[in-house]
């Protein structure tokens, strides 16, 4: 994976961005990345305050500038200096074009959500999360300094080989371990998730099948940990129903504090990872998470 080059911020004021802005100053100076912090205005808001303030959208905007630049010189980031810009619109739409205009590869947001329960993050990175054209890393509040334990969540396919390279990077810079996590679903946890119905199978997992499996990941891992800077790397294989549920037990089992994955995982019968198994691992992992995005991704509004 090569280093990250442009990165941008969504800051919407909370304790959440702040820590998430730290974050990717943190991965800025690592890489030589540049850092821009955006702030994204409501128009509702913005047609408001230009009513009681009797003052234009310029006024306004220079306003919340002054206020964006204070936020970041009072967040403890270093020599690092950070470009700020203010934008009124929709906040994803303006998101995603701060991007482009940026030609930023990585946006870097805070987890957390006005509403949810625990670890739900918020509206607006979620949105991002299924349709931002770059890499996404939400920062959980509570993420403290470098990472130590990772998860890389593989399919065996493309998009997932580019979340283990993104990984292994990131684990690299803060000396942290990897997990290479497959999770197998054998014919009879298929059948179970399609409505119940399970031919006589034997009880218990298939021991062949699985190590077959582990096979199949020792060997599309290879290749890319050849050099991996001394990352401690293991591959492990579990056979579960719910591939969600498995990567989040895993998760809280190891205290991992870091979880790559990548947004678009191979087709077939089961889960594609965008939309279903990938956006409820983000919703619910109690760490922070990289979502990993293919080299093409259609983007919209909506």
């Amino acid at each position: 994976m090569k280093n990250f080059k442009n990165i941008l911020v969504g800051i919407d004021f909370t304790p959440s961005c702040r820590n998430a802005l730290r974050e990717a100053v943190r991965r800025a100076s690592l890489d030589g990345a540049s850092v821009t912090g955006v702030h994204v205005m409501d128009e509702f808001l913005v047609h408001e305050l230009r009513a009681a303030l009797s003052t234009d959208e310029a006024g306004i905007r220079a306003e919340w500038q002054t206020r964006l630049r204070k936020f970041v010189d009072e967040s403890d980031l270093g020599a690092t200096q950070v470009a700020v810009e203010v934008r009124i619109g929709h906040p994803f739409a303006e998101l995603v074009d701060a991007c482009k205009s940026h030609g930023a590869d990585l946006l870097v947001m805070g987890a957390k959500g006005s509403k949810g329960g625990e670890h739900r993050i918020g509206a607006i990175a979620a949105k991002c999360v299924r349709k931002a054209p770059v890499d996404v890393f939400v920062v959980r509040e509570d993420a403290q300094g470098p990472f130590k334990h990772v998860v890389a969540c593989v399919d065996f396919s493309e998009n997932s080989a580019k979340a283990v390279q993104a990984a292994l990077h990131l684990a690299g810079q803060d000396r942290a371990d990897v997990d290479c996590l497959y999770v197998y679903q054998s014919a009879l946890a298929l059948s179970l998730d399609y409505g119940g119905y399970a031919p006589p199978l034997p009880v218990g997992p298939d021991e062949d099948a699985l190590k077959i499996w582990q096979e199949d990941l020792d060997k599309f891992v290879a290749p890319l940990t050849r050099s991996t800077g001394g990352v401690k790397v293991r591959t492990l294989v579990k056979e579960r129903v719910n591939i969600r549920e498995t990567i989040l037990e895993h998760v809280e089992e190891t205290k991992a504090d870091l979880v790559v994955l990548g947004t678009r995982g191979k087709t077939g019968l089961r889960e594609l990872l965008i939309g279903t198994t990938a956006e409820k691992i983000v919703q619910h992992a109690p760490c922070s998470i990289l979502a990993v995005k293919p080299d093409t991704i259609a983007t919209g509004a909506e």
